[in-house]
């Protein structure tokens, strides 16, 4: 058992709402990301369903990702824990590329419904489609440009994960503890 004194501070936590909006961010695109993959794996008679939610979570995702936003513009992130320049260097840049993919991959998602004519289909209403379709030749390279950046997004959020393991089983310091779903009622 780690010895108390050696415990992090409450406030060198994420806080509560944080943590829960990174996890279930974190669910959501994995859920968005395998039914995307998988959607010729279902039925023919499913497709309409899993895309529809493929869509809706995404937006849920986008929605989330404003939040998230706004959370963190009014709550500050605890204070990074000691570590090299350059390992600082690539957390921080691996944060905004991940921001950067998390917004991305949605809006281009949303670009590309919208182009190819489709509505959202959000089970207890919809929402029409905003216009008519074009051709598959203008819209399939946004649909490639839409799956390359989802790709991107699931590689860089694999290397975060790596990293955050790498940090709890080789550094053996706080950075995933900080980020675990209740962590500062845990005992350590």
């Amino acid at each position: 058992m780690a010895n108390p004194s050696s415990r992090p501070a409450a406030t060198s936590f994420y806080d509560v709402v944080s943590r829960r909006l990174h996890w279930g961010m974190a669910v959501l695109i994995l859920a968005a990301f395998a039914l995307g993959l998988t959607v010729d794996v279902f039925p023919k008679s499913w497709e309409h369903a899993v895309v529809e939610t493929h869509k809706v979570i995404g937006i849920a995702i986008l929605l989330l990702l404003l939040i998230r936003f706004g959370w963190r513009l009014s709550h500050r992130a605890p204070a990074p824990l000691e570590s090299s320049a350059a390992l600082a260097l690539a957390a921080r840049a691996g944060h905004v590329f991940l921001y950067v993919l998390m917004l991305l991959v949605p809006v281009i998602g949303l670009v590309y419904a919208i182009r190819r004519g489709q509505g959202i289909d959000f089970g207890l209403f919809a929402l029409p489609p905003f216009q008519a379709p074009e051709a598959r030749a203008v819209t399939r390279p946004i649909r490639e440009w839409h799956e390359w950046a989802a790709y991107g997004l699931i590689g860089l959020a694999c290397l975060h994960a790596l990293a955050a393991l790498w940090h709890h089983l080789v550094r053996k310091d706080d950075t995933l503890r900080r980020m675990l779903p209740d962590a500062s009622q845990r005992p350590l």
